[in-house]
């Protein structure tokens, strides 16, 4: 064990030692501060990888009966029942038949021919067609995808300091676009789905998938060119020669025509985002089913595009598992009243729709970096933003339209599932991201607090 993983377990076990000597208070009970202590030991054994992410998880799905956080197992599994759940497995089944045939070489090859002129040029190609993957599959499996591609395109380098400068800007770049390019449909991301899913357990509302679309495609417009220029402007990707360029599109060896297999898969694909564009009119069209349908649709025999080992082979079962715990863990943080408590601290106060918006992307962005697991800040602060809304006379849709665009950029630091993949290939230091990043969450919070009211006044929200 590394020293940090000793630290980490250290810190863990103290704190879940100390959390039964703390006195309860009038708004928040022993029950409660036993659920804020193992959230704050679970995320500091995540940050510090003291031990396998699985594992974490299924201690802490143990401990949660064992010391009455929970009243019994069950109740500690109850994230695992979250329809959100099997939606991220449904994604890497459907990121998994984009990766088995050539269709994302395709559109990589696609961009690369207008913009791969120059490594910077190419770089915003990749951030392109990333973001483009990802409004449609996971960002997670998303990330994977174009990371395998971009450490490819870095065997290129002969010198070693051009391939680690031009390999930090394109492992930061692909994460950062794949989170961007989630925002543009609900479907982009397991999280977006999670915070529809806590307004409607609240409020009985819900964002239709045309609205999402609605805010956030011209949001992503707007900001993957402005990460671009930061990523090129604070990394400086080295330049090769245009002949490199050309020599790696003509290497990923892709069929001149395309296959019966990807049209099979244009074919699902499209059917799935007709009926997600739909449910925003017919409430029984579920998208988590349609994604989960789709999926199980290219394993069938006859299509035949995904077999079905290949698909297990490619779920990350540590995110499944990190998803159902955190959830388990937010569902107690309700149940323990510790939202309320939350909203307790919160003063009162009256402030317009734009300085709201900016309110809640600056706390949001805040909160990552203290609890940098999406997933659990969303089922953490929802009730909380729900509260505020209502109290200041603002839709508590917009609002958490608002907290799900811009929850899962959580790349100020690399503690998130998806920038950890990339992190992992070592082309950068933990602080390298928030160079480019930083900046970049300072224009979020000054773009959504222009766009969002208006985009909601144009939606009737």
């Amino acid at each position: 064990m590394k020293r940090k993983h000793l630290i980490g377990i250290s810190i863990s076990v103290f704190i879940l030692i100390i959390m039964f000597f703390i006195p309860a208070t009038e708004s928040l009970g022993q029950a409660g501060i036993r659920t804020i202590g193992m959230l704050v030991a679970f995320l500091i054994l995540l940050i510090t990888e003291a031990l396998p992410m699985m594992l974490i998880c299924l201690i802490f799905l143990s401990l949660m009966p064992l010391l009455k956080v929970t009243p019994n197992f069950s109740s500690a599994l109850v994230g695992f029942s979250n329809q959100v759940v099997f939606f991220i497995l449904a994604s890497f089944g459907i990121a998994a038949a984009f990766t088995t045939i050539p269709l994302s070489k395709r559109l990589l090859i696609a961009i690369l021919k207008v913009f791969g002129k120059s490594v910077k040029s190419m770089i915003f190609a990749l951030m392109m067609c990333s973001a483009v993957i990802s409004s449609l599959v996971s960002n997670v499996p998303t990330c994977a995808i174009f990371m395998a591609i971009s450490l490819s395109f870095l065997e290129l380098y002969s010198d070693p300091e051009a391939k680690k400068k031009t390999g930090r800007a394109l492992m930061i770049a692909i994460p950062v676009s794949s989170m961007i390019g989630g925002m543009m449909t609900p479907a982009g991301s397991s999280i977006n789905l999670l915070a529809i899913g806590m307004l409607e357990q609240y409020t009985g509302q819900t964002i239709t998938f045309v609205q999402w679309m609605a805010a956030g495609i011209p949001l992503t417009i707007i900001l993957l060119p402005i990460a671009w220029k930061l990523i090129c402007i604070v990394y400086n990707p080295a330049e090769i020669a245009p002949k490199m360029v050309r020599d790696f599109i003509n290497n990923l060896d892709i069929p001149e025509k395309i296959t019966v297999e990807e049209i099979k898969t244009l074919v699902i694909t499209g059917i799935m985002l007709v009926l997600w564009i739909l449910s925003s009119w017919f409430r029984g069209i579920n998208v988590m089913v349609v994604a989960l349908a789709g999926c199980c649709a290219f394993c069938l025999p006859g299509i035949n595009v995904l077999k079905f080992k290949t698909f297990l082979e490619n779920v990350s079962w540590e995110s499944f598992f990190l998803v159902g715990t955190v959830l388990s863990l937010g569902s107690a943080m309700v149940s323990n009243n510790v939202s309320d408590w939350l909203i307790s601290l919160i003063p009162p106060m009256t402030l317009s729709t734009p300085v709201l918006t900016g309110f809640i992307v600056f706390v949001t962005f805040a909160l990552l970096v203290f609890i940098p697991v999406a997933p659990s800040l969303v089922t953490f602060m929802s009730l909380p933003f729900i509260t505020l809304a209502a109290g200041m006379g603002v839709s508590p849709v917009l609002i958490m339209l608002v907290f799900g665009l811009c929850v899962a950029n959580c790349y100020l630091l690399p503690l998130d599932t998806v920038p950890l993949l990339t992190y992992s290939t070592g082309y950068y230091s933990m602080t390298d991201m928030m160079k480019s990043t930083l900046p970049l969450q300072i224009c979020i919070v000054v773009v959504m607090s222009l766009w969002m009211p208006l985009i909601g006044r144009i939606l009737g929200l």
